[in-house]
């Protein structure tokens, strides 16, 4: 297993947890509310820095068992894998955003928009974590 698989392993476990974690909030909130709570900024922001050095630890890990791979350059094959992932997920990214104005459409609720897009945001690149370790597997 090369590195990019690694980390492709990394991300995904970490986008899967935080996501889990962001969302229990929010859900959570929503129950005492009896709606969807408006973006809360602090828990967003505590979000992002919590996933960018969980990334980053991830990678000081996977590149440590193996400098010389982190350092190579992405071959042929890892670059379609990667080409594929994202075409898959952007167009599963925007059939999703489109069921989610549609949902805005029938019912006017901006805060779960954006706590549907944000969703729709995470499950795209778990996906495309997904689909990368799938074409690794597969051998793309």
């Amino acid at each position: 297993m090369g590195f990019q698989e690694k980390m492709a392993w990394a991300m995904m476990l970490i986008l899967i947890v935080t996501g889990v974690a962001y969302y229990s909030v929010i859900f959570q909130a929503a129950g005492a509310l009896g709606q969807f709570p408006p973006p809360m900024l602090p828990l967003m922001i505590g979000y992002v820095v919590f996933l960018v050095i969980a990334a980053i630890i991830a990678a000081i890990i996977i590149s440590a068992t193996k400098p010389s791979e982190a350092n190579s350059s992405l071959d042929e094959r890892e670059r379609l894998i990667q080409f594929k992932g994202e075409a898959w997920t952007g167009r599963a990214m925007g059939f999703l955003s489109l069921c989610a104005l549609l949902d805005f459409g029938l019912n006017g609720d901006g805060n779960r928009l954006f706590h549907l897009i944000f969703a729709i945001m995470i499950l795209s690149q778990i996906a495309e974590y997904g689909l990368q370790i799938f074409f690794y597997r597969r051998g793309v």
